[in-house]
């Protein structure tokens, strides 16, 4: 297997375990927490699965990602939240989210500029 397939392999898995990852954040409780955490180290993980000529797999677990915190997730989505966290805490977790797809941002459009 060359390089190059195997970042791909890794970047559809990363897609893959995103979506997944969407299960646990409609719980109540530590597992929407537990499942925004991982999601990011997903996201962490697709900024190395950018190339030249893909990005679309940090793309797509970024969408998943923020569809998930916002919508569906019981600790940080914007309608009808769970009452125990602070908006303090929200706000420096979404900042984080932002932080790293900002990142990713940056790294295609250096990418694109190749």
């Amino acid at each position: 297997m060359s390089y190059k397939s195997v970042k791909n392999l890794v970047g559809w898995l990363v897609v893959g375990l995103s979506a997944l990852a969407l299960a646990p954040s409609v719980v109540p409780g530590s597992m929407a927490v537990l499942a925004f955490y991982l999601s990011l180290v997903l996201l962490l993980v697709s900024l190395f699965t950018i190339s030249s000529a893909n990005h679309r797999h940090f793309q797509l677990t970024a969408i998943i990602v923020g569809v998930g915190m916002l919508v569906l997730n019981d600790y940080l989505r914007v309608i009808m939240p769970s009452p125990e966290p602070t908006w303090l805490n929200r706000i420096a977790l979404y900042l984080v989210y932002f932080i790293i797809c900002g990142v990713g941002m940056i790294k295609v459009k250096r990418q694109l500029n190749r």
